[in-house]
């Protein structure tokens, strides 16, 4: 584990190295078109692999269109057009611009800020941070940031146009945050209610729910 005061930068870190490790790996045994990462507690759609394979030919593509699961529940999940917002799980890229470089290491990655560009990163999540540090597309944790970060490099991201990913909450081995912490209002218990869909057996098929 990399040493840093702070645990859970700690944390990414050895996971951002990790995936250093698993791409040298990949790239030089089978060459692939597009990589993503994917946190193990997260779950991809069976018709993801099979749609890049036939219309995939953007630098690109987000994945804000999801669903948000509570770890073994049985009968019912919520859909979210705003994944990107709450699950790293959210970028394809294609192989030829992952390694491209820019200014997109944040807070999240130990970088330190002065008072004025924490302020900036604090109320601004999708824009790039001045005085961040220099990474790769595929080597940061800035999810939220991506669009700026394909922008900043001249790259077009497009958005896939299905749920393709299931954000897993509640797993006791994972680090993901609670959703919906706080005392919720009745806009949003109202909105919760609309989001809440069946878990058909289709659905339990395409993500291996089953």
């Amino acid at each position: 584990m990399p040493h840093h005061e702070d645990a859970v930068v700690s944390g990414r870190l050895d996971k951002l190295g990790k995936i250093a490790a698993a791409w040298n790996y990949a790239k030089s045994r089978w060459h692939p078109q597009y990589l993503m990462k994917l946190d193990a507690d997260d779950l991809i759609s069976s018709r993801l692999v099979q749609w890049l394979q036939n219309f995939g030919r953007e630098p690109g593509y987000l994945v804000q269109h999801g669903w948000i699961w509570r770890s073994g529940a049985r009968h019912v999940f919520q859909f979210t057009e705003y994944l990107d917002r709450v699950c790293a799980s959210c970028l394809i890229v294609r192989s030829d611009i992952a390694e491209r470089e820019g200014p997109f290491l944040t807070q999240v990655e130990g970088i330190r800020f002065n008072e004025l560009n924490s302020k900036f990163a604090a109320a601004d999540h999708y824009s790039l941070v001045p005085g961040s540090g220099t990474s790769s597309l595929l080597l940061n944790d800035s999810h939220q940031r991506y669009a700026a970060q394909f922008a900043y490099l001249g790259q077009k991201l497009s958005t896939v146009p299905f749920r393709a990913v299931v954000y897993r909450t509640g797993n006791p081995d994972s680090n993901s945050a609670a959703l919906g912490t706080g005392r919720p209002t009745l806009r949003m218990i109202l909105g919760t209610i609309r989001r809440t869909k069946l878990l058909t057996k289709a659905l339990k098929k395409e993500f291996a729910l089953e």
